[in-house]
């Protein structure tokens, strides 16, 4: 895990980076016109993992033949503290927007966590307030610490952040417990086991429907077209 003087200073230097930087002629560009969001994150991102490379003990998981960047890491840069390197990944977005986006897939950090090759999944998200001025405000967290805040779905596989629950319960003083390791990852495989028992059950249901429209298929004899509640448009 991070220790408290480097997450203090993760978040320090981010604030400090972008209360400057956005007011740069470049970041207006990137955050109008349509559809900004995914442009604003892309440039966040790139713009962020560069300043930690700066700033701290830094690196990029090797690929399998450990001779270049992995294109798909667990984190976008890895920070030493502790005598160990931490998965960072770093998202960004409007303030004003609150959905449930992806973070992580929980295969992926049930592997990692299984092997012992982590013990922390730390996400920095920096969210913008676009206006006039622009605003931001940096989060730094263990996603392993905030697991009430998230979903999962097992059929994507995809962990997600409920935006909304957790940055009010954030931004109203919450923080979480100090726990053990294997409290959090029991936790999280118990989420993973609801998840596949939800997908299972999800996927019966469908089985069990798609069964009775073949019966009635079947039953229905002679296969003949019929187009009468099928639309067309010229």
């Amino acid at each position: 895990m991070l220790d408290d003087v480097t997450r203090k200073a993760i978040v320090k230097v981010t604030d400090e980076y972008w209360t400057e930087h956005v007011r740069d002629a470049t970041f207006s560009t990137v955050v109008t016109g349509k559809e900004p969001g995914h442009r604003m994150a892309d440039y966040v991102d790139d713009k962020t993992v560069s300043l930690l490379k700066i700033r701290f003990d830094t690196r990029y998981e090797a690929d399998s033949r450990g001779r270049a960047k992995r294109q798909r890491s667990m984190g976008d840069v890895w920070v030493q503290s502790n005598g160990i390197y931490n998965p960072v990944n770093v998202k960004a977005g409007e303030q004003a927007k609150k959905g449930q986006p992806n973070l992580v897939s929980m295969q992926k950090l049930l592997d990692y966590v299984f092997k012992r090759w982590i013990d922390s999944y730390y996400l920095l998200i920096v969210k913008f307030q676009l206006g006039s001025p622009i605003q931001h405000k940096a989060y730094l967290i263990d996603l392993l610490d905030w697991l009430d805040f998230v979903a999962y779905d097992a059929g994507p596989g995809q962990i997600m952040l409920r935006e909304h629950d957790f940055y009010s319960a954030y931004d109203a003083g919450r923080r979480p417990k100090p726990a053990r390791i294997a409290a959090k990852v029991e936790k999280l495989f118990a989420r993973f086991e609801e998840g596949i028992r939800s997908l299972f059950s999800n996927r019966k249901k469908r089985l069990d429907r798609q069964r009775r429209e073949f019966k009635q298929f079947v039953d229905g004899g002679d296969f003949t077209v019929d187009q009468t509640t099928l639309r067309f448009v010229p």
